[in-house]
């Protein structure tokens, strides 16, 4: 009879163990899915004091689909609502080259030549400035800047 307690001692110690390398592999990976299997782990630990036998393994594998269910769920709506700002925007560019149809454009920004269009379908020479309006992957997108900032 002994060595039922002991067992089950033992698996309450795997959880635990469970739950500190998946805490320690999920603040090296930076996702979130392995805090809810460490979140699940510990609680099974907690739970393991009122609930024996293989029942406790069910109990993890539950807490881990619900709890990896509440983090994907809570993943998909919290990063349509925060967009970080892009701090391009805004920011000024050196027209280096025009292409032949006018339509693109190679800017300096930063130190390295970009492509870009402007969006105001404005036309620039090599030398003059333009504002970063927005970005889409390589493409910067450019306007006018006022005339007081005109060289």
């Amino acid at each position: 009879m002994q060595w039922i307690f002991l067992v089950l001692a033992v698996m309450q110690w795997a959880f635990l163990v469970l739950a500190v390398v998946a805490a320690l592999i999920e603040l090296h990976t930076g996702t979130f899915y392995l805090a809810a299997v460490a979140a699940a782990a510990l609680l099974t630990t907690a739970i393991g004091f009122w609930i024996r036998d293989d029942l406790l393994i069910l109990v993890f594998l539950l807490l881990c689909a619900i709890l990896t269910g509440a983090v994907v769920v809570w993943r998909r709506t919290g990063t349509q609502s925060k967009t970080l700002a892009d701090f391009d925007v805004g920011q000024r560019v050196t027209i280096r080259s025009v292409s032949q149809q006018g339509n693109r454009l190679v800017v300096s920004y930063r130190g390295v030549n970009w492509e870009a269009v402007m969006d105001d379908g404005s036309a620039l020479a090599p030398g003059d400035i333009a504002v970063i309006k927005r970005k889409t992957d390589k493409l910067l997108h450019l306007a006018s800047p006022p005339e007081a900032a005109r060289t």
